[in-house]
């Protein structure tokens, strides 16, 4: 079964255990906090996907770190995944855990990428017709890429507009080029 699949399950599991116990948002909350610290610390995810460290070493590593300041419900996990030696797809289900949690509570992400940064105006705007378009409240991301040159690249989902200066310059060199 691909680690995708399996992340999935426990981190679905993880969600409803969350409900049912109330603490659902502490625990989005250490999800971002274990997803964040694997993002930054390639020695932890090396170390939890390594096959010469032993479990019960990588559940003292997890347990210095975390127990302390993660709520039990999330604390479990960890102990329940390392038990069952799968501790290396942690960081995924953290990731699934994230994007379940935002399911559940309705809120869509988008991604808008500019040459220069949004003002305050046009960060609502984007959030309103992206809230009209889907229905739900917006979670919106902003990056910038100064070789867009002008416009934006938004992305909702698996859908995405661009109206970058770039892709019309690639456009009509396209067909000049015809």
């Amino acid at each position: 079964m691909s680690e995708l699949i399996v992340a999935h399950r426990y981190a679905k599991s993880l969600l409803d255990f969350a409900i049912e116990k109330n603490v659902v948002d502490a625990v989005y909350t250490d999800m971002v906090g274990f997803k964040e610290t694997c993002e930054g610390s390639k020695d932890l995810v090396l170390a939890l996907k390594s096959p010469i460290i032993k479990h019960y070493t990588k559940l003292a590593i997890l347990n210095k770190l975390f127990k302390s300041i993660f709520n039990p419900v999330t604390y479990s996990i960890f102990v329940i995944i390392t038990n069952k030696n799968r501790e290396s797809i942690l960081p995924a289900i953290a990731k699934q855990f994230i994007n379940l949690y935002t399911e559940h509570k309705g809120i869509q992400k988008a991604e808008i990428t500019s040459a220069s940064p949004l003002t305050d105006d046009q960060k609502k705007s984007v959030t309103k017709i992206v809230k009209d378009y889907t229905g739900k409240e917006v979670q919106l991301t902003e990056h910038i890429d100064e070789s867009l040159i002008g416009g934006f690249i938004l992305r909702v989902g698996d859908q995405q507009i661009d109206d970058s200066i770039r892709r019309k310059l690639n456009d009509l060199k396209v067909t000049m080029a015809s």
